[in-house]
């Protein structure tokens, strides 16, 4: 019974025209801290670590790197649906900064996000690579080990290596050319040289090999695992759903997640999901009074109570169930929404 889009939630009743023209107005000054606090992020890890080189405050700053990965691309999630800043310009250059920061181009990620939004939970969803919707234990554990063993973030670097959206492939390592290596080399010639300016920081304060352990390793296996554990979360089925239709394949959740889960996997209310999916137009700090609009109103939340525990629950329960069922469950065919 929970509205899909904003216009069923106005139809609804859920939120009024005004609250709602007031939750879509950008505050510059908020997006900025935002950003500061981002770079000042990427900055305090290498040379904390030259100040402290130690086992434990790599294994700290590890975690603090995947904050600050998750920071970075809730940045560029802004800046893909203009709500970073009111200047469109601010609004590129600084998607652009973070997405070269994390290793891929804004428009790249853009063109992957908007289909997810379109297209969500069906065969033409980019995000499938990190959250089939119904798959069961084994092929949630393959997909965790493929993230730890960088599998996943060369597929997700492929997905955003792709700008055109009349061409984009959700699987475009199949069909791999030599114009599309060319065009992907072309476009990421200004993240090599965001990542050269940032190793020149490692090399200077933490060390150069600092910047492997610190960013290239973090990003390459532990980013994309708690991805994949935020997407099931957000998104997967609940254990034993199957659904009969791209419309019934559409599930979102808001999360109620205890501090460290909070604070690293999901900064700048990354948590409030079914709210941003339903008002993709709010910026992130405005949907948590869109939230208890919502639930003033009566709505009937879809909430997990923790990332991680939502997928260790999905596991015990296709186990509890005798067999891996759930991976049986097809992806809906696509929608044309």
């Amino acid at each position: 019974g929970a509205p899909r889009s904003a216009r069923e939630a106005l139809q609804a009743g859920a939120i009024g025209l005004d609250a709602l023209r007031a939750a879509h107005r950008l505050r510059d000054s908020r997006s900025a801290l935002d950003v500061l606090v981002t770079v000042a992020s990427f900055v305090a890890i290498p040379t904390v670590f030259g100040l402290f080189p130690t086992w434990w405050s790599a294994s700290l700053l590890a975690l603090f790197a995947i904050r600050t990965f998750n920071c970075a691309a809730q940045l560029v999630h802004e800046s893909d649906h203009g709500t970073l800043f009111r200047d469109p310009r601010l609004n590129r250059m600084f998607g652009n900064l973070f997405a070269y920061l994390l290793g891929y181009t804004r428009s790249g990620h853009r063109t992957a996000h908007m289909d997810h939004h379109v297209y969500l939970n069906t065969e033409r969803d980019p995000d499938i690579i990190f959250s089939q919707p119904g798959a069961g234990a084994s092929a949630i554990a393959r997909g965790l080990l493929g993230d730890l063993f960088f599998v996943s973030a060369l597929k997700r670097l492929l997905q955003y290596s792709q700008s055109d959206r009349a061409s984009y492939s959700v699987s475009p390592w199949r069909r791999l050319t030599l114009r599309h290596l060319a065009r992907a080399g072309a476009s990421m010639a200004p993240v090599a040289a965001s990542q050269l300016v940032l190793l020149a920081l490692f090399t200077v304060t933490g060390g150069r090999w600092a910047y492997l352990l610190l960013h290239v390793l973090p990003i390459m296996t532990l980013y994309p695992l708690q991805i994949r554990v935020r997407s099931i979360a957000e998104h997967g089925f609940e254990a034993g759903y199957e659904p009969s239709s791209a419309a019934d394949a559409w599930t979102t959740r808001t999360s109620r997640l205890n501090f460290l889960e909070r604070w690293i996997v999901a900064p700048f209310g990354q948590y409030l999901h079914y709210e941003h999916h339903v008002f993709p137009g709010v910026p992130n700090y405005n949907l948590g009074e869109v939230h208890r609009l919502l639930v003033a109103s009566g709505i009937p939340m879809p909430t997990n109570r923790s990332y991680f525990g939502f997928v260790i629950s999905r596991i015990r329960a296709d186990w509890a169930r005798g067999s891996d069922h759930g991976a049986r469950a097809a992806i809906p065919p696509r929608s044309e929404a």
